[in-house]
């Protein structure tokens, strides 16, 4: 699923809508809202934000060559 997630939020990123790196910041404060209530589930969210992460530093770095 996070990659799934990476995936879409290349497309909004190349289409002008929002940077990657938003997308992970967002889903990173919604994984820790969530984890207050559903600790295991704040930690999927968690992961999935910081591979989306991964994919904007990527995206950055390539950028820049």
């Amino acid at each position: 699923m996070g990659g799934a997630l990476s995936m879409f939020a290349t497309l909004l990123a190349r289409q002008g809508i929002v940077e990657a790196s938003e997308v992970a910041n967002l889903l990173g404060i919604y994984a820790v809202a969530t984890s207050e209530v559903d600790n295991e589930e704040g930690m999927i969210l968690g992961c999935w934000a910081a591979m989306i992460r991964d994919v904007a530093e990527q995206q950055r770095t390539s950028a820049r060559k």
